[in-house]
């Protein structure tokens, strides 16, 4: 499974006057690939950092108040780097669950380190009993249990959850779901995305079809947009399937289908009994509050046109690549454009609560990056082949010498026969993204109770907040870490001149810090 869950990183050197926050911790690490931290945060307080490097686990436990309990160098079975699909917190350590495949035979390698003195404990792989033509799907996990997922030929899931009474041991089960095929065989699998409560809250995350979630013990998978055999013509709806462990069963409700023609024009999110969708048209935007046990609206949105989308508490803005020159950061401010700007991509919604009174959305677009292949660029460098011409004195070679490629015919570049004659190592590699992607979004305060609007002064983003100081570091950032920390976010970025992992805590109602230097 993608690694949808947690992982950013950021360099940084300055807290300032404009952002309410504080320092939580800093650590000495001596990562070189930053991209691979792993934190974890329990309920009392500690955080577990994870990394692997050069053949060796790293972990370091932080206690309540950001001291270092504990730090650890562990070589790891014979180099194999394990992939971390999942993590839990359990009474008394942090687990961590990864995969190892060996030819047929598939292995779930646990290893956990104790919550209060940062002990580490390898634990024995589990060899899971896989059926052939299978094929696997991700791991996920809560505070509760971990799971790994596959599916079958005949479209059947393979749950394997861990033992109520051993962490290590997992159970199987297989459910088979009664669900309407899609005209693009396994488009549900490809796109699925685990929530859990550490995710971050953009419409990267957020604009994933296929999203994974857990409740009361089941697992709940709802899909939007997706084209189904045998449905109206240009209709699509939202499917939720829920699986229920103990039982075995499963149950499969949809929500009124939509228009939709050719690219995705609505996705929802599930947060706690409510069911969010919000639905983007160039020239309409809806958004549509659902309870989600009976699935009867309680609450929509609608505006037309030029009409002002009056739930916005932040303004638009729109992040990405975009043209030479131009910022990384816009604002889009006419009304005439927002629509159509928050409709060009897929759409995306995210919810999230940091008190009882209130609700956190975000919600746009994200239009993925341009695949783009270096055999399609013209401008790249090639070079011709070396030549041998037979002369008086013997054969002589002749060597080839660096041209644009617009200057050899596009005949002998894209022939299978010829092309093998020009040294491209740029256009041999396949495909690849061209940049970040573009995300355009706003974020909405809403009421909790009756999910109206927020009033400005008492509407606090603490994504905004995080993304306001990160545009204050400089140099700009490379990677950051963010998590959920009980009622607050914690935000990590690592300063490679100091080789020192600095977390800053970011909350409600933080006073402002005086402009001062990181050590």
């Amino acid at each position: 499974m993608r690694k949808i869950f947690l992982s950013l990183l950021l360099m940084g050197a300055f807290a300032t006057v404009a952002n309410a926050q504080k320092e939580f911790a800093n650590i000495e690490l001596p990562m070189n690939r930053a991209e691979d931290l792993v934190t974890v945060a329990d309920e009392s307080g500690n955080v577990c950092i994870y990394f692997y490097q050069n053949g060796r686990v790293n972990i370091a436990l932080l206690s309540p108040n950001g001291e270092r309990l504990a730090q650890h160098e562990i070589p790891y079975r014979f180099s194999q780097e394990p992939q971390i699909l999942g993590t839990r917190v359990t009474d008394e350590e942090f687990v961590f669950y990864s995969r190892y495949t060996n030819g047929r035979r598939e292995y779930v390698r646990p290893f956990a380190v104790n919550r209060r003195t940062g002990a580490f404990r390898s634990m024995q792989d589990e060899q899971l009993q896989v059926e052939r033509n299978t094929e696997f799907l991700g791991g996920f996990g809560n505070d509760e249990h971990f799971y790994m997922l596959y599916t079958d030929r005949d479209n059947n899931l393979h749950l394997y959850r861990d033992n109520d009474e051993e962490v290590a041991r997992l159970e199987h089960r297989v459910f088979k779901p009664n669900l309407p095929r899609t005209r693009d065989r396994y488009a549900r699998e490809e796109d699925l995305i685990y929530v859990s409560d550490d995710i971050e809250h953009n419409v990267f995350t957020g604009h994933h079809r296929s999203k994974i979630y857990i409740r009361d013990g089941k697992i709940y998978m709802i899909f939007d947009g997706f084209d189904l055999k045998g449905s109206e013509k240009n209709k699509a709806t939202t499917e939720i399937l829920a699986l229920d462990w103990e039982t075995g069963e499963t149950e499969y409700r949809t929500l009124p289908a939509l228009d939709q023609r050719n690219s995705p024009t609505f996705n929802s999110f599930l947060f706690q009994d409510k069911l969010f969708r919000v639905n983007m048209e160039k020239d309409e935007f809806k958004l549509t509050a659902f309870d989600f046990n009976t699935l009867k609206p309680i609450k929509e949105y609608t505006y037309s046109g030029d009409e002002e989308i009056a739930i916005k508490s932040t303004p638009v803005q729109q992040r990405g690549a975009k043209a030479i020159f131009s910022p990384d950061k816009t604002v889009i401010e006419k009304t005439s454009k927002v629509m159509k700007s928050l409709a060009d991509g897929v759409p995306a919604i995210t919810v999230d609560a940091f008190s009882d009174s209130t609700l956190q959305l975000t919600i746009g677009s994200y239009k993925a990056p341009a695949e783009r292949s270096g055999m399609d660029d013209r401008s790249r460098m090639v070079r011709t082949p070396d030549r041998y011409v037979r002369t008086s004195r013997g054969l002589m070679m002749v060597p080839g010498r660096w041209t644009p490629a617009y200057n050899i015919p596009s005949y002998y570049l894209n022939s299978p026969y010829y092309s093998r004659y020009f040294y491209d190592p740029y256009g041999q590699g396949g495909g690849f993204s061209s940049g970040p992607g573009t995300s355009t979004y706003f974020r909405s305060v809403l009421s909790a109770d009756n999910l109206t609007k927020v009033n400005e002064a008492e509407a606090q983003v603490l994504q905004e907040k995080i993304e306001h100081f990160e545009e204050e570091l400089k140099p700009e950032p490379e990677f950051k870490t963010v998590y959920r920390y009980g009622d607050k976010l914690h935000y990590g970025y690592y300063d490679r001149k100091a080789r020192t992992f600095r977390i800053m805590e970011f909350a409600h109602g933080q006073e402002e810090p005086k402009e001062q230097k990181q050590p």
